[in-house]
């Protein structure tokens, strides 16, 4: 689909700034051409060894993109397709100490008419048969440090599971449960409230050539990605407190930046999600389900919902 993020080191390098990049890495104990011994009992090899698979143990950004399809899934029912989501991230890494980095992390997603890339403003919702407004999807900064002993994060954190070597891949695993209350009451917001809580299962798993993982020539090995979750009914779904709620599954890759999206793809953010292209100055944290519930406020205060 797209080029891994090769190109972006070696962009770096021909610009001179090859010094700053094995500056961060911070593994002096191996020699031209030898491979790195690391041994994933240890914990601060097996911090490096995620690191590298997670974003980059130097500081610099690593850019991935994914796409998702949802479906919504109520007791006793089958499952339906609902749409899809085309998501862009942005990681900005800073290491700290040994087995220790800093994450300052963007995201954006712009939804698309089921198993496309097709954008969309409306929706047929097909289980409530309701054409609805789309609210598309945006979320950041958010800083995370990750260090052998676990990760500091605020609200959902994910949390490594046992890693492996599978073939010729390491794969990273992680895990964010929660239960969070719900910013829209079911009796102010009997439409846009799933209850009193949202649940929130996400899953993903990241994975590297082992190869590329102990190449001490890299900084970051380029990972494909995947990711399942399952949470409570968005709030601009307008599902109510009708038990189930939203699958979802999404893969994807880091790329080169946003020169690596297909044109189409890379007009429909400029257009529904043009904040990803400011991280620069975005500072102050934003949230879909925040944003929506302001602009809901709104919109209630002029009498239109």
């Amino acid at each position: 689909m797209n080029k891994p993020d090769v190109s972006r080191r070696e962009a770096l390098i021909a610009l001179g700034g090859a010094a700053g990049l094995m500056a961060g890495c911070a593994r002096e104990d191996v020699g031209s051409g030898e491979r790195l011994q690391l041994n994933l009992d240890d914990p601060t090899d097996l911090a490096y060894a995620r690191q590298k698979v997670r974003g980059s143990v130097i500081q610099e950004e690593i850019h991935s993109f994914m796409r998702f399809h949802f479906y919504g899934q109520e007791p006793g029912k089958k499952a339906v397709p609902l749409l899809s989501m085309n998501n862009y991230i942005i990681h900005a890494w800073e290491p700290l100490e040994a087995g220790t980095y800093k994450l300052r992390h963007w995201e954006v997603g712009y939804y698309c008419e089921f198993d496309t890339d097709t954008p969309i403003e409306t929706w047929l919702n097909p289980i409530t048969n309701e054409e609805i407004e789309v609210f598309h999807f945006v979320l950041g900064p958010i800083e995370r440090v990750y260090s052998p002993e676990g990760v500091i994060a605020p609200g959902l954190a994910p949390i490594p599971l046992a890693s492996h070597i599978m073939g010729p891949r390491f794969y990273l695993a992680t895990q964010a449960i929660s239960q969070i209350p719900n910013i829209f009451k079911p009796d102010e917001w009997p439409k846009r409230s799933s209850g009193e809580v949202i649940n929130w299962v996400s899953m993903q798993t990241m994975s590297a050539l082992w190869d590329d993982v102990t190449n001490p020539a890299l900084n970051s090995a380029p990972a494909n990605i995947h990711l399942q979750n399952f949470v409570s009914w968005s709030s601009w779904m307008q599902m109510g407190e009708r038990p189930g709620g939203t699958m979802a599954r999404a893969y994807g890759t880091e790329i080169a930046g946003f020169d690596a999206l297909e044109p189409d793809v890379l007009a429909a953010f400029k257009k529904y999600t043009p904040e990803i292209f400011e991280t620069a100055t975005w500072d102050v944290t934003r949230f879909d389900e925040f944003d929506y519930f302001n602009l809901m406020q709104e919109r209630r205060a002029r009498g239109e919902v």
